[in-house]
Formats: structure tokens, C-alpha cells, sequence
């Protein structure tokens, strides 16, 4: 009899040491378990963010390079307004239907209203360049803005030269602008702009392709600053140009010039200033 309880309490003991032993085996895989799914869900969230970053990062990158200039390698805007006004003028106080007061060309001009754009704006026309008609003499560093409008319904078949030249009057109009001393020509045309200048030594010509339909029926503000030597050209929030181009020593007076074979095009400037630095 004693023998068969001693036999009872150990096969209970052995039971319940076994209970006890995979209640614990239980409960570390349970843990297991536990860390594997935590480590899981935190992966995947490392995963996502990562995700969403790299997503932020490449739309930040298209951003940069895309508008009218895909191909454009991002350059730092960094374009500032000269300190001292030299000369502005926004066509405000003009009469509509007649050529602006301030301003010549070689044939024709006209300030008009324009219904997708506030203010007043000087029309050019093809074959004719322009310049600012009272004498306004360039300093060595300065800076230039002008806002340009284009309105055109089919092929967008013009360009708008605009630059720097010796001469203070407009005789005849500048076809082969490029010849100038100093040009850039914005080509609606040919989906570029194209800079030349002979200021310096060796010349320079260069280009950078752009889609210009994304400027055509809109409003394209360009900036320039010459530094003594050193231009820098910016269209819309996009710098395009930083070279050697100018040459302080010479004075300088600045033009437009419009050529167009699209009869239904309308090419428009306004808000045109010039300041020193």
C-alpha cells in the first residue's frame, strides 16, 4: 500500500513537471512568436517609409528638372535684383493702339490690352527690332527683367532675340541677331534657346533645348545679371546660362527683335526694367 502511493505521487509529480515544462516551452515560443511578428510589422514600416521617402525624393527631382527643360541639369537659382533703378517701365501710363512713348524700333509697335494678363503691354511685330528710345547707358553690372507673352493657336513659328549691341538707335532690324555682340534668341521655333556672344575671346555660341510650347499662350519672365564678365540668364525659376559672356569695357544698349512666320502669333513684353548692382 505504500508503495503503490509513493508510485501515484511520483507519476504526479512527473505529470505535472511535464505540465509545467510545456506551459513554459509554450510561453517562450509564445514570446517568440511575439518579437518575430514586432520585428515584422517594424520592418515593414522601415519598408514603407522608406518607400514614401524615396518617392518624395524622386518627385523632388523631377520637379527640379522638369517643366520646359527635362533635360536641364538642375543649376542653384540664385538671381538678385540690382540696389539702384536705372530705368522701368510697365506701358501704364501709355495709350492703347499707339506705339509706347519710351521705346523705338524700325517699323511698327503698338500698346495693347491683353485678356489673359493684367496691365499694360507693348506688341512687337516680325521684322522689327526694338530698343529704349532716350539714352540710358548701361552700367558695368546691372541686371535686366522683362516679362515676354505669347499668344499663337498653331505651329508657335517665331523667335525673340534679345540682347546687347554699340548702337544706341534702331536703323534697320537685326534678322541675323546672333551677330551681335551679345544675344540670346529664344526660339518658339526650334524648341531652344541659343546664346552668342563676340565680347569675348574665343566667341561663344551654346544652346539648351526646351519644350517653348510650355511658354507659347503664357507668360515667360526672363532675368538677366551681368557681373563685369559673368552672365547669368534665368527663365521663369530656371537658370540657363552662367559664362563668361560681356565685356565690362564696352557700352551697351539693349534690344528685342521679333521674327515670325506664324501670321496668327502675338508676341508681347511688359514690366521691363534695367538696375544697377
Amino acid at each position: 500500500m505504500i508503495n503503490f502511493r509513493f508510485h501515484l505521487i511520483a507519476f504526479l509529480f512527473v505529470i505535472c513537471s511535464s505540465v509545467s515544462i510545456q506551459a513554459q516551452s509554450l510561453k517562450n515560443i509564445g514570446k517568440k512568436l511575439g518579437q518575430k511578428a514586432e520585428a515584422y510589422v517594424e520592418k515593414k514600416a522601415e519598408e514603407s517609409l522608406k518607400s514614401t521617402t524615396t518617392t518624395q525624393t524622386t518627385a523632388a527631382q523631377k520637379s527640379q528638372t522638369g517643366g520646359p527643360f527635362e533635360d536641364l541639369q538642375g543649376m542653384k537659382y540664385d538671381y538678385n535684383r540690382g540696389t539702384t533703378l536705372i530705368f522701368e517701365d510697365d506701358f501704364s501710363g501709355e495709350v492703347i493702339g499707339e506705339m509706347a512713348l519710351k521705346w523705338t524700333s524700325n517699323g511698327r509697335g503698338e500698346v495693347a490690352d491683353v485678356s489673359i494678363a493684367e496691365g499694360k503691354w507693348l506688341r512687337l511685330f516680325d521684322g522689327n527690332t526694338y530698343k529704349i528710345k532716350d539714352l540710358i547707358r548701361i552700367p558695368v553690372d546691372f541686371t535686366v527683367e522683362f516679362d515676354v507673352l505669347t499668344l499663337s493657336e498653331n505651329d508657335n513659328k517665331f523667335a525673340l532675340d534679345f540682347g546687347f549691341d554699340y548702337q544706341k538707335a534702331v536703323g534697320k532690324h537685326y534678322y541675323l541677331a546672333y551677330q551681335n555682340p551679345l544675344n540670346v534668341q529664344a526660339s518658339y521655333w526650334f524648341n531652344k534657346f541659343d546664346f552668342a556672344s563676340k565680347e569675348v575671346q574665343p566667341n561663344k555660341r551654346s544652346e539648351v533645348k526646351a519644350n517653348m510650347s510650355y511658354f507659347a499662350n503664357d507668360i515667360m519672365k526672363v532675368k538677366i545679371r551681368v557681373d563685369g564678365e559673368r552672365m547669368r540668364t534665368y527663365i521663369n525659376d530656371y537658370k540657363v546660362l552662367d559664362t563668361e559672356m560681356a565685356d565690362p569695357m564696352t557700352k551697351k544698349y539693349f534690344y528685342l527683335a521679333l521674327n515670325s512666320d506664324d501670321k496668327t502669333a502675338e508676341v508681347y513684353i511688359s514690366n521691363f526694367r534695367i538696375d544697377k548692382i
